[in-house]
């Protein structure tokens, strides 16, 4: 995947984001780290500089200093994550709950100093989607272990990750790739160094269905190449120099990006008061392709900025803020819900009602 083979190994490497780079290499300089709190919207280069980082730091020990806790995974299925990944079978008990053997965990690994380094690093990846309560008890695990443990969390909402946590790390915001053009020259670097012709129209296309987000970027331009340079044929040919243009991107983004186009049919059908359509195209998301509730919050909320950019009067300006307001109060809600479902379907049903007036 392009995603990895172009991912950043260095810091120098990190795109887009010159002020953070510049103090973590300081500290780099210093062979000490202090705990770190990133945050920023998706694909703008935390969970690459956190390896970088890594890398940086132990050389080629790299992966043994290193642990990602990839919370949304543990938060969703809980104690069967924890009994199917093996770093954590000598911590495993039936009889204990989710959380016990989780904080178990991380209070042993964080305690235990590496034999090749100072420190290690405990990497929190999407930080927000921990339990309040798990959040206090790595408070006290911070404070405890700061010999020989630091501990980083990512998250695109800072402020679902508790004020204990935020004031004992070093927060480092990261800007849309973009607004600096950094994803305009990341892309045209990669489609240059893979030989594949990108159109200005297919580059504008790209960065407005990516949203910033590096990875889905390049996702999207390798599955434009792909399908460019193999063509329809029944065996694969020898492949040539393919053109991606505003057409070939839109082709991929509809074939591929699944739940953007199940995001725009769910804002069609609350238009057209479909509700059970609505209904049943969340329990597509929900249930069958476990997507979280906050990601299909997100979706949503693009596929109805998309809808209603164009040409709004005043009238319609009103609308899309009371419609933005509802899916405000749903945010909140998801924070605490188990089941993202309700509060779905409940912001939708009142946007239908208000788009029928």
């Amino acid at each position: 995947m392009w995603t990895e083979k172009y991912r950043p190994k260095r810091l120098d490497e990190i795109s887009g984001q010159a002020q953070v780079v510049k103090r973590i290499k300081g500290f780099v300089k210093e062979k000490t780290i202090p705990n770190l709190l990133l945050w920023g919207q998706k694909g703008t280069g935390k969970t690459s500089l956190v390896y970088a980082l890594a890398k940086e730091l132990y050389g080629e020990f790299y992966d043994e200093n290193i642990m990602l806790i990839e919370t949304s995974d543990f938060v969703e299925q809980r104690k069967k994550w924890l009994k199917e990944d093996k770093r954590f079978k000598f911590f495993y008990d039936e009889q204990k709950s989710a959380i016990d053997i989780f904080k178990e965990m991380i209070r042993e690994y964080a305690a235990l100093r590496p034999i090749n380094a100072s420190f290690k690093l405990l990497f929190f990846s999407n930080a927000d989607f921990l339990p309040v309560n798990a959040q206090q008890a790595l408070r006290r695990v911070m404070e405890r272990s700061n010999k020989t443990c630091r501990f980083i969390f990512a998250t695109t909402k800072p402020a679902g990750v508790i004020p204990a946590i935020r004031s004992r790390c070093l927060n480092l915001h990261f800007t849309p790739l973009g607004k600096s053009g950094a994803l305009d020259t990341l892309i045209k670097s990669i489609a240059e160094e893979e030989g594949v012709k990108l159109t200005e129209g297919g580059l504008k296309t790209l960065r407005e269905y990516a949203r910033g987000d590096a990875g889905a970027a390049i996702n999207m331009l390798e599955a434009a190449a792909t399908a460019t340079l193999w063509g329809s044929a029944p065996r694969p040919r020898k492949p040539s120099k393919g053109l991606i243009d505003a057409r070939r991107i839109e082709k991929v983004v509809r074939n591929a990006f699944f739940q953007r186009k199940k995001a725009e049919e769910l804002i069609d059908s609350a238009f057209a008061s479909r509700h059970k359509e609505v209904r049943a195209g969340l329990e597509i998301l929900i249930k069958d392709e476990r997507i979280g509730g906050r990601e299909i919050m997100l979706e949503i909320h693009e596929a109805l900025r998309r809808k209603m950019k164009a040409g709004m009067a005043t009238e319609e300006s009103k609308l899309f803020a009371r419609l933005v307001l509802y899916e405000g109060e749903t945010d909140f809600k998801l924070c605490n819900s188990l089941n993202p479902m309700i509060h779905l379907e409940e912001m939708i049903m009142k946007m239908s009602k208000d788009m029928g007036l």
